[in-house]
């Protein structure tokens, strides 16, 4: 393989669900208290107030602090707390909403058959103000026997402006290889125009259309650069006991000829395990109306592995 080999370093990503920047102290009676916890004993928390100063609280009289139950031993709490304020400040960095989530799936098998397949996909999207953030980051190794390993990749990031309503200006760009399909690299940038139909906890839809750039260096040293228009869906709704459907598609077609064109589809299924892990099976489907010479038009691949979402 020719191109530059990518190495990914990948971390888990907490779930963040704290809104609040300010710790606050929630008593039995239900006053509520805004300030900071300089001291936690066995009996008592110095709760430090802008308006009333220090104060000594029993620890009976405490419900929760920052969310917090105290019914937890005090070095628990304190633990519980640093980590609330942690999420609280990595929040404060990427805005308004932290979403996101990462899919592992893989194959290994030895014997009269060595085979080695293995893959990740994550995907995050914060909001800030009016401008949304998503970022996708793919990767995948396949190998049999001993031959040399055949990896596909995908790094995109696009920003999405949303001047009126659910109504965005999206600017995308991203860099990949395929070396099953020949792709030395990939180039592409793009800019649309898309609605964000619905997004809440039960399902979401958007839709986007403009042009997209994409320049393409094939591993026999040929290259194909072609302005496209572009159309993509993202759908996805939640079913039924915590099953989750999801589906996305998108439509590629050169200006200059229009035999030229792409179409890439995938959809899914999430069925819960335990907290926020699921079992993540999904079909993706490929075409190219205009591969290069030895590469098929379609693929098909089905996957089945675990998906972890916050």
């Amino acid at each position: 393989m020719s191109h530059i080999k990518l190495h990914l370093a990948f971390s888990l990503i907490i779930p963040l669900s704290a809104t609040s920047s300010a710790d606050e102290i929630i008593l039995v009676n239900g006053d509520i208290l805004q300030g900071t916890q300089t001291e936690i004993t066995d009996t008592h928390i110095i709760w430090n107030t802008d308006n009333f100063g220090a104060l000594s609280i029993a620890i009976d009289q405490v419900l929760t602090v920052s969310g917090v139950p105290l019914s937890n031993t005090p070095a628990e709490v304190d633990q519980a707390l640093s980590e609330e304020m942690a999420l609280a400040d990595i929040k404060g960095f990427f805005g308004e909403s932290f979403v996101g989530s990462t899919a592992v799936f893989g194959n290994i098998s030895s014997g009269n058959d060595e085979r080695n397949e293995w893959g990740i996909d994550t995907e995050i999207s914060w909001l800030n103000d009016d401008l949304r953030h998503r970022s996708i980051l793919s990767y995948e190794s396949k190998s049999a026997d001993d031959s040399e390993a055949a990896v596909k990749y995908l790094l995109s990031h696009s920003v999405d402006w949303f001047f009126k309503d659910t109504w965005f200006w999206s600017n995308k760009g991203s860099i990949g290889a395929n070396d099953n399909r020949s792709i030395d690299s990939a180039y592409t940038i793009g800019s649309n125009v898309g609605n964000q139909f619905w997004d809440t906890d039960q399902g979401s839809l958007l839709a986007e259309t403009g042009l997209v750039w994409i320049s393409e260096t094939f591993l026999d040293g040929s290259k194909d650069d072609r302005m496209t228009v572009s159309w993509s869906s993202d759908y996805s709704k939640l079913l039924f006991e915590q099953v989750r459907l999801s589906h996305s598609h998108q439509l590629l077609v050169a200006i200059e000829d229009t035999d030229n064109s792409q179409f890439l589809a995938d959809i899914g299924f999430d069925f819960p395990l335990i907290d926020n892990l699921f079992t993540k099976i999904s079909l993706e489907w490929a075409y190219d109306n205009q591969p290069v010479v030895g590469v098929e038009k379609i693929d098909r691949k089905l996957n089945l592995g675990v998906n972890y979402s916050w």
